[in-house]
């Protein structure tokens, strides 16, 4: 299922979007209207998928029909709560689109906006244990790409601060800490002893002893593994010049 609106209804969409997303706190308005009744049908929708990656495909091809909302809103909105919002947010999440969704996160982060009433979790958590649970998915299959990988560091950086759940501040941290372990291990290292000071079960601690064991032995001198050559032990002076016995004088004064 994709998006067939048409380059001009697109214009119009995004026209419609900027003017009255800066009007918004004057109340409803038809444009906002009109998206929460296709946010409804779209819902619908994912509700007869019973697979999940099924859903998250369907999302995939449904996120672009609100992209001048979310552009509207960044760029003009007055932070007012808005579950259309948050709710495309997760979507962004669970589609992998982690840029967007952080995007929208930080906007709804400095307005304090809240998730809608179904999440009892705060915005923060869930964009902290959502992203690091599907960073996790992608990357046990390989799916990942470095973008990604900076966008999940980024959530890290933005929910630092937040209050959330220690768990959640373990989970991230750990899955930042497997994310880097190849190219900046000391990096890794740090986050897995965050993750273990916030989870003592975060499932850590064999990593820190793997990478601590790691990085000793990279930092022990290469004089003291690679033997060098062996140096021939010094003669004294004083032996050297001790003169050989003659051995015919030795023979004559046997035979005297």
């Amino acid at each position: 299922m994709t998006d067939k609106t048409t380059p001009a209804a697109r214009h119009r969409q995004k026209a419609l979007s900027q003017k009255e997303v800066t009007n918004i706190t004057a109340g409803p308005n038809q444009a906002y209207r009109m998206l929460q009744l296709k946010l409804r049908e779209d819902k619908q929708a994912l509700k007869s998928k019973q697979s999940i990656q099924a859903k998250i495909e369907l999302k995939r091809d449904l996120v672009g029909h609100y992209d001048e909302w979310i552009n509207a809103t960044l760029s003009a909105g007055k932070g007012d709560q808005d579950n259309l919002l948050t709710t495309l947010m997760l979507w962004h999440i669970d589609i992998g689109n982690f840029g967007r969704a952080l995007d929208i996160a930080e906007y709804a982060m400095k307005h304090d906006l809240k998730m809608p009433d179904a999440h009892q979790r705060t915005l923060a958590t869930v964009v902290a244990e959502e992203i690091a649970d599907t960073a996790k998915k992608l990357a046990t299959s390989n799916e990942i790409d470095d973008e990604q990988i900076a966008q999940v560091l980024r959530a890290s950086i933005i929910t630092a601060h937040a209050d959330m759940p220690d768990q959640v501040y373990a989970k991230l941290a750990r899955q930042v800490g497997e994310l880097t372990e190849a190219s900046t291990p000391e990096f890794a290292l740090e986050q897995y002893q965050i993750a273990l000071k916030f989870d003592e079960n975060s499932g850590v601690k064999g990593s820190i002893k793997r990478l601590e064991k790691q990085l000793k032995e990279k930092a022990v001198p290469e004089s003291e593994l690679v033997p060098g050559p062996v140096k021939e032990k010094a003669v004294p002076e004083e032996e050297k010049a001790v003169p050989e016995p003659n051995l015919s004088e030795q023979s004559d004064e046997n035979n005297s």
